[in-house]
């Protein structure tokens, strides 16, 4: 009997351990689309994450994916990513409008979009999602213009990413 314990008590405990650890991870993609001359961009957050955020920053409940999920919720959204996401092109910065969002199980996917860009030479990406309340928070940035695949793993020490195509 105490040796079926021992067994599963090997058994449980690298479980626990393991799902006690989480990660903390966003994901931003970029593509280049020369037909609409624009910029592309989804950005994937883990919900429970940006819901904390959120509710710190403004000292009241998100909810977020709820039936309870705050009015006017995009606008918080949309200033967020102003705040913590900022591209340039070619050297300028350059706004992007917030096409909206969807959310898929523990995940909110954001789609954004730079219109009137002819070209481009290099992006630069600045990105501090989440880092503020998450420090290990993890920001891979995947790019792709003309057929080029580019990425970068941002960090609370390394937030801006470099990608060049000429």
């Amino acid at each position: 009997m105490r040796l079926k314990k021992y067994i599963l008590l090997l058994a449980i405990v690298p479980l626990i351990a393991f799902s006690a650890h989480k990660y903390y991870l966003s994901l931003t993609q970029i593509e280049y689309n020369v037909k609409n001359k624009s910029v592309e961009i989804i950005i994937n957050v883990f919900i429970d994450d940006l819901d904390t955020t959120l509710t710190k920053a403004h000292n009241k409940p998100f909810k977020l994916n709820s039936k309870r999920e705050i009015k006017n919720v995009d606008n918080y959204f949309f200033d967020y990513l102003k705040k913590h996401v900022v591209f340039k092109i070619d050297g300028k910065a350059v706004n992007y409008k917030f096409i909206g969002k969807e959310y898929d199980t523990d995940v909110v996917f954001f789609y954004l979009e730079i219109e009137n860009i002819k070209s481009i030479q290099e992006i630069e990406v600045v990105n501090t999602l989440l880092i503020k309340d998450f420090p290990d928070q993890k920001n891979l940035i995947k790019a792709k213009v003309n057929n080029k695949h580019k990425s970068a793993l941002l960090t609370k020490k390394e937030q801006v990413a470099h990608f060049t195509y000429k």
